[in-house]
């Protein structure tokens, strides 16, 4: 079995390095905001059914093509945004052309060496300066995971730096929520929450109004009305008043608002 051994300190770790003219500009070109096509959607699953299951659904949700992320995955899903591997490589080349990262520890053969939970520990230098970074393969496999791995280690590490730090920023609470999510079993245990007066439909229909024309919101409304019991209600919709789930209203309104966003970052 390979021995870990810790990797040679980079050359360029430490202090003032010959090839950057300007570290604080160079480092200040990090800071800046990605543009919006360069910002892709990261899907997580936010059903607790589907995690658990090896087809990754459910009863109550089904697979199917995301017209946003473009994934086949359960309908029970939201997205964080974040800045691909190629973006980020591109950034760094702006703020350093010898940028360099190595891996924390190496085996007996001189690989990077992976921990006990499929993961990376990196070195990352930039304009001489040194931040470390953990990424993992997010659950893939073989050659693959590599890649993946280093991938999230730079963009873990290059967040130290301040790179897409707005992104990591705004998706932290949306992953916290989605990071472990509650079974129906697990749901249906008495919680502090639920002991409080539970919303009518009147008044959830008011909440949905007001923030009809927000994507986010939509999203957290209908993971509310699965939560609260009112997904299967029946409400008039349209000036014929048609008969429609609360469920499937919302779900069509998150389709059109995710496909006048794919809108609005096609003609930027």
């Amino acid at each position: 079995m390979a021995h870990a051994i810790e990797a040679p300190a980079s050359t360029t770790a430490e202090g003032q390095t010959s090839h950057t003219l300007d570290q604080t500009a160079g480092l200040a070109k990090l800071r800046e905001p990605f543009p919006k096509a360069q910002i892709n959607p990261l899907p997580k699953i936010t059903c607790g059914k589907c995690s658990k299951s090896p087809m990754k659904e459910c009863d109550n949700h089904r697979k199917g093509k995301c017209r946003e992320c473009d994934n086949w995955i359960t309908s029970a899903h939201m997205h964080l945004d974040y800045v691909g591997h190629a973006e980020l490589t591109n950034r760094l080349l702006d703020a350093d052309l010898l940028w360099d990262w190595e891996p924390l520890a190496v085996d007996d053969a001189g690989l990077p060496k992976f921990d006990g939970f499929g993961g990376l520990w990196i070195r990352l230098t930039v304009c001489g300066h040194t931040r470390l970074g953990y990424g993992d393969s997010q659950g893939k496999s073989g050659p693959n995971a590599v890649k993946e791995a280093i991938g999230d280690a730079l963009r873990n590490a290059a967040m130290r730096f301040g790179a897409a730090l707005d992104l990591w920023a705004k998706s932290d609470l949306r992953e916290a929520q989605a990071e472990h999510p509650k079974t129906a079993e697990e749901d249906s245990a008495p919680t502090r929450v639920e002991q409080q007066p539970k919303v009518t439909l009147a008044e959830f229909k008011d909440k949905v109004t007001r923030v009809w024309g927000n994507l986010d919101g939509t999203r957290q409304n209908l993971l509310e009305a699965e939560k609260a019991g009112l997904a299967d209600e029946v409400v008039p919709v349209g000036d014929e008043g048609t008969p429609t789930r609360l469920r499937e209203l919302l779900e069509n309104r998150i389709a059109e608002l995710e496909a006048e966003k794919r809108g609005q970052r096609s003609a930027a």
